[in-house]
C-alpha cells in the first residue's frame, strides 16, 4: 500500500559503474534499467573523498559532507595524541543527527529504508527500518519496529557469508568463485522478495533500499567482467554465465520494485561510487616522506629487535621477494604482528614531522606531528605548520614512479579545503589522492617508494557512481553533467515536496525536472532542525567489534 502523491523510490546500487552498466544495457541484459535511463536521465555521480561505502552512504543518509559528520572510515576516533592511525571500534549511526529519513519522519511521511550502509543499532523513524552492513551478525535487533525481523524471516541475508570458514572467518582463500555468485545471488534475490513485500504490504511515501551484492561482484568479479568492456561481450564459461543471471535477476528485481511502485512514483537510481580493476603498484608514503627528512627511524635495539630487522629485511628487495615465496602470507602477517608488539614501532617519532595515515586504498592522509597536539610533537602552530604542508603537497604532486615515470599522486589538498564542519580537524593535516593503480602503504619495510603490488580482490573503487532518474517529474533529457552525491538528498525532498533543510551541503539537481513542473514548485529551504542524535542508544560490543573486524578484513576492507 502507498500514498499517490510525490513518492520516491531510491535504489541503491553499491558501487555500480557505468563502465560496466552501460554495455550490459546495450547487450539487453538489463532491459529495466535501460527503460529507466530512455524515460528520463542519467550521468555519472562524483562521490565523496574518499570513494568509499562509509563515508559515502553517511553523506547520503544526511546530506552533508564528512568534515559535518566525521566519517572518512569505518573505524572510530583515533588517539591522535598518542599516534593511533587506525582507531577503536568502528562507527555507527549513533554519531548522525538529522538523517533523511528523520526529516521525512518529522515531515509526517512515511519511510521504508532497507539495507542502507551504517544504520545499525536502528532508530525509531515513521515507518520500518531493516539495517545494512556493519550490522553484526548476530544481532538481535536489526529492525524496526522489532518484530519486523521476525516478519523477514530466518533466511534474510544482510550481508554474505563467504568470509566465514564454518565459524571462523578466513582473510584470504575464499571458496570457488561459483560459490561466491551462488551466495551473492541469493542475497539479491532475497533482498528484492523482502522489498517486493514490504513495498505491497505497507504504507509508504519513501522508500529507498541498497543492492551491495552489485559491490560485492564488481570487487570480486572485476576480471570475470572485464571481457565487457574488451570484447563487448561477456565469454561464455560457467562463472560468467552466473554473472549473466546475476545481472538478469538484478535487473528484474529493479523492475518489479518500478511497477510497485506505480506511475506516479519518481525513481532514482544511484551508487555511492564507482569501480575499477584494483591497483598493482604500492606507494610508500612513510619511505617517501623518510627520504624527504620528515620522518626518522629508530635505532636498533640489538640483534633481538625483531621490528628493526624486519624493516632491514624489507628493504633488500632479493631477499623480500624469497621470503614472500616461501613464507604464507598468514605467517607473514604473524611476524609483523609480534615484531611490532614485542619490539614497539619503528618510528623516532621524537624526529618525526609528518607521517602516513591510512583512509582508503588510493586515497591517504599525511598528518604533522604537531608540538601541544601529539604526544612528540616538534612542529610549531601556524607559520612552520602551514609551511611543512605546504612542502609536502608540492612534493606530493611532483612525485613519479621510478619504474615507469607515472605520476603516483593525482591531487594534493589541505584537509580543509575538501571538507567543512566540525570534524575536520579530525582528519589528517594533508589529503593525497594517488592515481587508482596505486594504493597508499605506511610501512618502512619497502624495498623502494614503490613496489609491485599484488591484490587480495580484482576490483577497487572510483571517484564516479551512476545516477538514473525518471518519473512524472521528471525531464526526459538523456546524459546530465557535474552530478555529486550530496545533491541527491535535497532532490528527494523537493520531489517529494518538502522544504529543503539548511544545513544540507548539496543542491537540487533542478535541471531533471521539468520546466513547468520547475515553474510551478519553486524551491523551498527549511531551517528547521531535529534532535534525533541518540549517544545512549546500543553501541557494539566487544565480541561484534571483533565479528565486524574480520568480516571487513574478510572483504579486504582493512589490512
Amino acid at each position: 500500500m502507498m500514498s499517490t502523491e510525490n513518492k520516491v523510490l531510491v535504489i541503491g546500487l553499491d558501487g555500480a559503474t557505468f563502465d560496466i552498466l552501460n554495455p550490459l544495457t546495450l547487450q539487453g541484459y538489463m532491459p529495466h534499467l535501460a527503460s529507466l535511463m530512455e524515460r528520463g536521465c542519467w550521468g555519472r555521480l562524483s562521490s565523496t573523498i574518499p570513494p568509499f561505502t562509509a563515508a559515502a552512504w553517511s553523506s547520503f543518509s544526511t546530506g552533508r559532507n564528512p568534515g559535518q559528520h566525521g566519517v572518512i572510515s569505518f573505524r572510530g576516533t583515533r588517539d591522535r595524541f598518542n599516534y593511533d592511525l587506525q582507531g577503536e571500534g568502528f562507527v555507527d549511526a549513533r554519531r548522525f543527527e538529522n538523517t533523511l529519513w528523520e526529516i521525512l519522519s518529522a515531515e509526517e511521511k512515511r519511510v521504508v529504508i532497507v539495507n542502507v550502509p551504517l544504520t545499525y543499532p536502528v532508530r525509531p523513524v515513521n515507518g520500518y527500518i531493516v539495517t545494512g552492513m556493519l550490522t553484526p551478525s548476530d544481532a538481535r535487533v536489526f529492525t524496526y519496529p522489532p518484530g519486523l525481523s521476525q516478519v523477514l524471516g530466518e533466511d534474510y541475508i544482510i550481508d554474505v557469508d563467504f568470509v566465514r570458514n564454518e565459524n571462523k572467518f578466513r582473510v584470504r582463500g575464499f571458496p570457488s568463485k561459483i560459490e561466491m555468485i551462488t551466495q551473492i545471488r541469493n542475497m539479491s534475490k532475497m533482498r528484492t522478495w523482502a522489498c517486493a513485500s514490504l513495498m505491497q504490504d505497507e504504507y509508504w511515501d519513501f522508500f529507498m533500499v541498497v543492492f551491495t551484492s552489485t559491490d560485492r561482484v564488481l570487487h570480486f568479479f572485476w576480471d570475470d567482467l572485464e571481457t565487457i568492456l574488451e570484447q563487448g561481450a561477456l565469454k561464455n564459461g560457467e562463472i560468467q554465465q552466473h554473472l549473466q543471471q546475476y545481472f538478469r535477476e538484478l535487473d528484474e528485481g529493479i523492475g518489479q520494485l518500478v511497477d510497485l511502485a506505480g506511475p506516479s512514483a519518481t525513481v532514482l537510481v544511484v551508487s555511492d561510487h564507482g569501480f575499477g580493476p584494483a591497483p598493482t603498484r604500492r606507494f610508500y608514503v612513510n619511505v617517501w616522506l623518510e627520504h624527504l627528512g620528515l620522518l626518522q627511524k629508530r635505532k636498533s635495539q640489538g640483534v633481538f629487535d625483531l621490528e628493526h630487522w624486519r624493516v632491514v629485511i624489507g628493504r633488500n628487495e632479493s631477499l623480500k621477494k624469497l621470503l614472500r615465496r616461501l613464507l604464507p602470507q598468514s605467517v607473514q602477517d604473524k611476524s609483523k604482528e609480534v615484531a611490532v608488539s614485542t619490539c614497539g614501532e619503528i618510528i623516532d617519532w621524537s624526529e618525526t614531522r609528518a607521517y602516513f595515515v591510512p583512509i582508503y586504498f588510493h586515497v591517504c592522509g599525511v598528518e604533522i606531528n604537531l608540538a601541544g597536539a601529539r604526544r612528540e610533537g616538534i612542529v610549531a602552530p601556524g607559520k612552520e605548520y602551514e609551511s611543512l604542508r605546504t612542502q609536502i603537497i608540492n612534493e606530493a604532486q611532483q612525485l613519479e614512479d621510478p619504474v615507469c615515470g607515472k605520476p603516483i599522486v593525482d591531487k594534493a589538498f589541505r584537509r580543509e579545503e575538501l571538507y567543512r564542519g566540525s570534524y575536520v580537524d579530525e582528519f589528517p593535516d594533508v589529503i593525497l589522492i594517488l592515481d587508482p593503480d596505486y594504493i597508499a602503504g605506511g610501512s618502512l619495510a619497502g624495498s623502494s617508494l614503490v613496489e609491485h603490488h599484488v591484490p587480495m580482490r580484482p576490483g577497487e573503487h572510483r571517484q564516479d557512481g551512476i545516477f538514473i532518474a525518471s518519473g512524472e517529474q521528471i525531464f526526459a533529457q538523456g546524459e546530465q553533467v557535474n552530478l555529486n552525491l550530496l545533491d541527491i538528498p535535497p532532490t528527494i525532498l523537493y520531489a517529494m515536496g518538502l522544504p529543503v533543510s539548511s544545513s544540507f551541503d548539496g543542491r537540487v539537481l533542478k535541471e531533471i525536472f521539468d520546466p513547468v513542473h520547475l515553474s510551478a514548485n519553486p524551491v523551498k529551504t527549511s531551517t528547521r532542525l531535529f534532535s534525533s542524535k541518540d549517544s545512549s542508544a546500543h553501541s557494539y560490543s566487544e565480541s561484534e567489534v571483533v565479528d565486524i573486524e574480520e568480516r571487513l578484513r574478510g572483504l579486504g576492507y582493512i589490512e
